[in-house]
């Protein structure tokens, strides 16, 4: 064999892959295809998650600007007029309309104890399902409220399936056209609010907790009375009046709490309540004073539940207030 030869073929042999080569690239290919393939599916979870968040928190947040928005409009038109038209002795605060704040499951309010306070007003929201008779007076009055109920959506029809419309801890919302509005009939009852049960639907699901703080913010503290209940006809005939008789508060603060459908799915048990929420919520927003402590507790909790929330809090001023002690 020439010298040529043996040179042109150590040549060509050298410029080939071998065996290990090939293998070693392969393996190196397999490797950055799995990593790349672990970065896509990990970045497309954590899009999956953000996106659910952002959704069920919006919705959250929609619902929350619906009930500051409405409430902010509240009114009483409170009047002075005589104690007695046959024998007067003194002159009252009186009105036909009324606003009333307590806890949610209780004392005649509907809702699920422990979830915070219902609330119910008159505001002029010009809602009417009469257009022909009533369409463009917007400033026809109407029967409002909120609470926070574990139900089902009783807006879904009966046929569909439970597992489709399962339990939820919901913000429900009762709002009564003017047309039905008949709280001028004279109703004094504490209960003035019951007939209007059967317009309740669901405005928002995954909320967990609703706080409604009745405060004057010229008062040291602002809160007005001792627990978060507030009633413009309780005790509106004593002598002398209190002042919440038919008086607006000048501030509402309104808290509420929400949390993801995927932690909701997570806990779901049945028609029960979850028992992380119930026990975090146990004992919780009973006292005006302990507030911050109780909502610091209830965030404590969640976090620690590895549950996804979101707190809405805001002073809400009542432009119709004419606060006076």
């Amino acid at each position: 064999m020439s010298a040529r030869f043996r040179r042109e073929r150590i040549s060509g042999a050298g410029g080939a892959f071998t065996l290990i080569e090939m293998l070693v690239s392969t393996a190196i290919v397999v490797v950055l295809l799995v990593l790349m393939i672990s970065v896509v599916v990990q970045a497309s979870a954590v899009w999956q998650r953000s996106s659910g968040t952002v959704e069920a928190f919006q919705s959250a947040r929609l619902a929350y600007d619906v009930i500051t928005r409405n409430l902010s409009q509240a009114t009483l038109n409170t009047y002075l007029d005589y104690d007695s038209a046959s024998a007067p002795t003194r002159y009252l605060r009186k009105s036909e309309l009324a606003l009333q704040s307590g806890p949610a499951g209780t004392g005649g309010l509907p809702g699920t104890p422990g979830t915070g306070q219902a609330f119910f007003f008159q505001a002029p929201l010009g809602y009417t399902t009469n257009a022909t008779n009533y369409g463009g007076l917007e400033g026809l009055l109407s029967t409002c409220g909120y609470f926070v109920s574990f139900t089902t959506n009783n807006s879904i029809p009966a046929h569909v399936s439970p597992t489709e419309n399962p339990f939820r801890y919901r913000l429900m919302q009762i709002l009564v056209p003017t047309e039905n509005n008949d709280i001028y009939k004279g109703n004094s009852g504490t209960a003035w609010f019951s007939a209007y049960t059967n317009t309740v639907r669901p405005v928002a699901d995954n909320i967990i907790a609703l706080i409604i703080r009745p405060q004057d913010p010229a008062a040291t503290p602002p809160d007005i009375g001792t627990n978060y209940s507030y009633d413009t006809r309780k005790d509106a005939l004593t002598s002398p009046q209190p002042n919440t008789a038919h008086q607006l508060p000048p501030v509402m603060q309104v808290t509420m709490v929400a949390i993801e459908e995927a932690a909701a799915r997570r806990m779901e048990a049945g028609t029960s309540e979850p028992a992380v929420i119930a026990g975090a919520l146990s004992g919780k927003f009973q006292m005006p004073s302990a507030y911050q402590s109780d909502l610091e507790a209830l965030e404590a909790r969640l976090n620690e539940a590895r549950i996804p929330y979101r707190v809405f809090s805001s002073a809400v001023p009542i432009r119709e207030s004419k606060w006076t002690k």
